[in-house]
C-alpha cells in the first residue's frame, strides 16, 4: 500500500503541475481570441483538473488503509504483548508462592539457629572461667566493622621525648616542646603500640542474621525475616522475627 501510495502522490504532483502550466498559458490563449484554441485549452484544462481530483481521491483513501493497517498492526502487537503479561503475572505470583516464600522460610529457619548459636556464645561470655578469654560472637569468616573508628588496623603512635644528656624520657612536667633550647635538650621519639582486641567493637560488623531482610508476600506488611539493622522495617506483622542481638 505504501508503494501504492507514493505512485498517487506522484500522479497528483505532475497533474498540479499539469494544471499549473495551463492556468498560468490562459492569458496567453485568450490574448489569441481565437474560440477553438480557447475551447481547446479549456477542455485540456478540466481534463487536468479531474486527474487531480481522482489523483487526491486516490492519495486520500490510500493514506486512509494505511493508517487503518498501521492501528490495527499497533492494536496486533499491544494484545500480543498483553496476553504476554498475563502470563507473567501467572508465572510471577507462582514463582513467589511456590518457589521464593519456601525458599525464604528456609533461610529464616537457617538464620535462626544461628542466632541461637550465637546466643550460646554470648551468655558463656558473660561467665567466663578463670583465666580464659571471652569467645568471638562473630559467625561470618570475616570481620567487617571497625575496632577503632580514631586509627588504621590495631595499632597507634605515640610520641615521645628523651633528655639528650641523661637518656630519661620526658616527664609531664617537663615541657621538652617549649623553651629556648628544647630542641638541643630533647630528642622527640615516637614507637608504635599494639591495642588491645576489645570484646565490643567501635563499629558493628555488619551480620547476616540483622541485615537479611526476607520481606512475606502474604498478610500485609508482612516478614518471613525481618532486617533490624535497616533502620525500622515495615510496619506490620512477623512471620518469623524475634529480638537481635549485636556483635
Amino acid at each position: 500500500m505504501r508503494r501504492d501510495l507514493d505512485a498517487a502522490e506522484a500522479e497528483r504532483s505532475d497533474a498540479v503541475r499539469a494544471q499549473t502550466d495551463l492556468a498560468e498559458r490562459r492569458d496567453a490563449v485568450l490574448a489569441t481570441e481565437d474560440v477553438g484554441e480557447l475551447e481547446a485549452h479549456e477542455t485540456a484544462l478540466a481534463a487536468v483538473e479531474r486527474r487531480v481530483a481522482v489523483a487526491e481521491a486516490r492519495c486520500t483513501r490510500l493514506a486512509g488503509e494505511i493508517e487503518t493497517a498501521e492501528a490495527q498492526a499497533e492494536q496486533a502487537h499491544r494484545r500480543a504483548a498483553y496476553a504476554q503479561a498475563e502470563k507473567a503475572l501467572t508465572e510471577g505470583r507462582r514463582v513467589l508462592e511456590r518457589e521464593y516464600l519456601p525458599a525464604a522460610k528456609a533461610l529464616a529457619e537457617i538464620l535462626r539457629r544461628a542466632r541461637e548459636l550465637r546466643q550460646v556464645i554470648i551468655e558463656a561470655n558473660k561467665l567466663l572461667p578463670d583465666g580464659a578469654d571471652p569467645l568471638s560472637t562473630m559467625l561470618e569468616a570475616e570481620f567487617d566493622g571497625q575496632y577503632y573508628p580514631d586509627v588504621r588496623g590495631l595499632t597507634k603512635t605515640e610520641i615521645y621525648f628523651v633528655n639528650r644528656k641523661t637518656g630519661l624520657r620526658a616527664g609531664p612536667t617537663d615541657c621538652p616542646e617549649y623553651g629556648p633550647n628544647a630542641a638541643s635538650l630533647w630528642e622527640r621519639r615516637e614507637r608504635s603500640i599494639e591495642l588491645p582486641l576489645p570484646l565490643h567493637p567501635a563499629v558493628e560488623h555488619r551480620s547476616v542474621i540483622e541485615f537479611t531482610n526476607l520481606p512475606g508476600i502474604t498478610g500485609g506488611e508482612s516478614y518471613v525475616w525481618p532486617a533490624s539493622h535497616w533502620g525500622r522495617p515495615r510496619a506490620g506483622r512477623t512471620i518469623e522475627a524475634g529480638s537481635a542481638y549485636n556483635v
